[in-house]
């Protein structure tokens, strides 16, 4: 295993290596993703203010020690200095938005790439890129409010970018977290359908991806509210993950959500046969999504630097 180095540190706290450019990505390459440990532990949830939440968030990461946490919902606006809400031993990317955002603590032990161009102006999503021996995984964090209108127009750009994922990276592990904050009866145990959350299904449904959280991830805090799967977990490669829940960080009324993954070399196979016999609605969401191949701007997060191709 390859000797770990921690990230430079900039003056806010946050450690930052840039990655060469050039024209290709490059996908073989065995440090992009190095931990000493034998599984790989992913946290999320909506912490519904992170600054009102911090010191939770804080104590979480000194005493858990996650490689990855991912928050939701933070409630900060886009022109917030992120330096406050640093952590030792944690890189902090941010996409904030006064009304919801996200957020990605990045272990300093771990090395990644974050997606930039994968990212909308519109939503509230950060794209993290790891890489296992041949494997690549891409992690997708989303943030959308139960009040949006934008359900339709949020789907067609998750299918856009993950069509657009796989013609670059046939085998490409794709995993997508977060509060969508829909409702299905059959599929989530929702006390009613939504359209929205029709919209999350057919796109699970198009992209192969299972839906691996299965108990009730909101609290109720108000009189007439029911416990909802409101934060899913949607990825290509279920097998590989165990999921678990705890009680919520801070005054979040969302419980933490918990994975773990064993780190082991993935073997060549073949690149997954993606089944499109669904109902018309679905091929006609998926006609027209293969679009022209855009330029990707990685920014490498902690760890050994991470030599990619372009």
């Amino acid at each position: 295993m390859a000797t770990l180095t921690p990230a430079s540190e900039s003056p806010s706290g946050e450690g930052t290596i840039n990655v060469p450019r050039s024209d290709c990505l490059s996908v073989d390459d065995p440090k992009c993703f190095d931990t000493p440990l034998n599984f790989f532990f992913i946290n999320f949830c909506n912490i519904r203010g992170l600054r009102s939440n911090f010191q939770s968030v804080e104590h979480h990461l000194s005493s858990s020690k996650p490689h990855l946490l991912f928050l939701t919902e933070t409630q900060v606006s886009e022109a917030t200095d992120s330096s406050p809400f640093s952590v030792p031993s944690y890189f902090l990317y941010p996409h904030f938005r006064s009304k919801a955002g996200c957020c990605v603590y990045v272990r300093n032990d771990l090395t990644c790439s974050c997606a930039h161009t994968l990212e909308s102006s519109h939503f509230s999503t950060i794209w993290l890129r790891l890489q296992t021996h041949s494997h690549s995984k891409f992690i997708c964090a989303v943030y959308l409010s139960p009040n949006s209108s934008d359900y339709k127009k949020f789907f067609d750009y998750l299918t856009s970018k993950v069509e657009h994922i796989l013609t670059l990276f046939p085998f490409a592990e794709i995993s997508i977290l977060g509060d969508f904050s829909v409702h299905h009866q059959l599929w989530l145990s929702s006390p009613f359908t939504d359209h929205p959350g029709e919209l999350a299904y057919n796109f699970a449904i198009l992209h192969d991806l299972e839906q691996l959280v299965q108990h009730p991830t909101r609290i109720p805090d108000r009189l007439g509210d029911t416990p909802n799967i409101l934060d899913l977990f949607l990825t290509s490669n279920p097998s590989a993950y165990a999921v678990t829940l705890s009680t919520p960080l801070g005054s979040s009324d969302h419980n933490l959500i918990s994975l773990s993954c064993p780190i082991t070399p993935i073997p060549p196979q073949d690149p997954p046969k993606r089944s499109f016999s669904h109902p018309p609605q679905l091929l006609t969401l998926y006609k027209g999504l293969i679009r022209p191949c855009m330029e990707y701007d990685f920014t490498c997060l902690g760890g050994v630097p991470l030599m990619l191709l372009f």
